[in-house]
């Protein structure tokens, strides 16, 4: 046999070997990709629940209002009559965070006492107290080997912001 011909017979042995490496390394690298895509969303979803606890809490600072039915978020049209508002802190947060379908009932307003004060907050609320605004989202990853091998996460954002006025 020829140098030429033995060459050629060990290069046929090896012909399907780069297939079968490749086929061994792409589900690999899918899982890797998936796996990228849905932490991204993640990221997404908490940065937006962080920025709504953070809407929730300003508004809780200037305006004590916890829900309104039907209300909007209007903050730039004043609210004339308190007794039929139309934005309040829950409606402001959710708003802030549509995009992942946060609803109001996904977040609670606390007024606490700051640290190391006898200052108190119940019942009647006093410039200083502390408005804690909770956000809280079930976030489930879109591919289904990673949900199934995470599974859904509950994320939750907290702000904190001293009150600046009582609302009357």
């Amino acid at each position: 046999m020829t140098p030429l011909a033995r060459a050629l017979a060990r290069l046929g042995d090896r012909r399907g070997q780069g297939l079968v490496e490749f086929a061994l390394v792409f589900p690999i690298i899918i899982l890797i990709l998936f796996a990228i895509f849905d932490l991204g969303r993640g990221v997404y979803a908490y940065n937006t629940i962080a920025n709504a606890a953070r809407v929730g809490a300003r508004v809780a600072v200037v305006n004590q209002i916890p829900t309104t039915p039907g209300g909007d978020c209007n903050q730039s049209r004043p609210i004339e009559n308190p007794g039929i508002p139309h934005w309040s802190v829950k409606t402001c947060a959710a708003d802030s965070a549509i995009s992942l379908g946060v609803q109001a009932s996904d977040v609670t307003v606390q007024y606490v006492p700051p640290p190391s004060t006898t200052l108190t907050c119940s019942p009647a609320l006093k410039v200083g107290c502390i408005a804690r605004v909770t956000v809280t989202y079930t976030y489930t990853p879109s591919t289904p080997v990673i949900g199934s091998l995470v599974g859904a996460i509950t994320m939750s954002s907290t702000s904190e912001i001293p009150v600046e006025r009582v609302f009357p």
